[in-house]
């Protein structure tokens, strides 16, 4: 039967509204910068990535919040009104607003409970236990090392501590949290300062600590971890792990091969997580290098001052499909 055109309208209109994130011909582009013979684990790559669309965003971030809400019912705050509820999130302009806008939407929850730092800050400039009685939900839709919200919204911010130690509860968010997040927020609740700042050490060996090695210990060590409650909805192994169990050994072994191949230098980024979640408005996360062209974003990658770099570059880097991954 020849399509009506009621029918042919509403193909066009279903285009229009939905132009996919990344065209299959872009797809197609990043394979062909492979040779025949490493095109198939290029593939079996792709295949692992779970892409977070923004129909599948507004289900997640429904899901994160009865999560939240059971937790936060629990303490004994107000789930109905948010009367003793104040949300935010870690950083201005960076994916943590996407995910709070979302996250808004999606539970229909008013604009006026969501405060960004500066306005937390400004209140109990003259309130000293402004916030005692209250809860504060900080949200983000994904948490890999955890090094950004540990080691510099907290640790570079003395008012920032101050405003964490004021609640009476607070709850960090995420749609997505890496295990190695998980392993460092595990070992501040139990003051295992050293062995944080040991494995931060490890993954950022470009950098000079001995800049300011001391003065993190000091800062991190005045956080009330116990009292900071890590809620996600999603822990993400990493894609060579042997507890991943999603993918079998012999693909895991092809995939491995490839990145060893392709990986190239990522001490300024976290791809050695070899992470698999990426969302619509392109946040590469800890996806493996060699996927930045697909999935690229202007992002500064380095949460360290740029002067105290001692062997990488520190600059912005924009990833894109003239990147030559050999």
């Amino acid at each position: 039967m020849k399509p009506s055109g009621t029918d042919q309208r509403v193909d066009a209109l279903f285009s229009r509204f939905n132009e996919p994130v990344i065209p299959k011909e872009r797809i197609h582009r990043w394979l062909d910068k492979f040779c025949d013979e490493d095109k198939p684990a290029a593939l079996a790559l792709l295949e692992t990535i779970e892409f977070h669309t923004y129909p599948q965003l507004l289900r997640e971030t429904r899901l994160l919040h009865v999560k939240l809400l059971e937790q936060v019912a629990a303490d004994g705050f107000d789930t109905r009104t948010f009367t003793d509820v104040d949300f935010s999130r870690e950083f201005t302009c960076k994916s943590g607003d996407v995910i709070s806008y979302i996250y808004r939407k999606a539970n229909a929850i008013p604009s006026v409970d969501f405060k960004n730092f500066d306005l937390l800050i400004s209140k109990m400039s003259g309130d000293c236990d402004r916030f005692s009685g209250r809860a504060l939900v900080i949200l983000d839709d994904y948490i890999g090392t955890g090094s950004q919200f540990i080691f510099q919204f907290v640790a570079r911010s003395d008012t920032d501590i101050n405003i964490l130690n004021n609640y009476r509860k607070v709850y960090l968010t995420s749609i997505i949290a890496n295990e190695n997040a998980l392993l460092k927020f595990a070992l501040l609740r139990n003051q295992k300062f050293d062995e944080v700042l040991s494995i931060e050490k490890c993954q950022f060996p470009d950098y000079d600590w001995s800049c300011e090695e001391k003065e993190l210990r000091a800062a991190i060590s005045r956080v009330d971890w116990n009292n900071i409650q890590f809620i996600f909805l999603e822990p993400e192994r990493s894609l060579l792990s042997p507890e991943n169990t999603a993918i079998p050994p012999e693909e895991k072994q092809r995939i491995g091969e490839f990145l060893q191949k392709y990986g190239g230098d990522s001490i300024l980024t976290t791809s050695y997580l070899a992470g698999h979640h990426v969302f619509f408005y392109g946040a590469v996360n800890s996806l493996p290098k060699i996927l930045f062209p697909l999935f690229s974003r202007l992002e500064d990658y380095t949460i360290y001052p740029v002067e105290h770099f001692i062997g990488g570059s520190a600059d912005i880097i924009n990833w894109d499909m003239d990147y030559d991954p050999g």
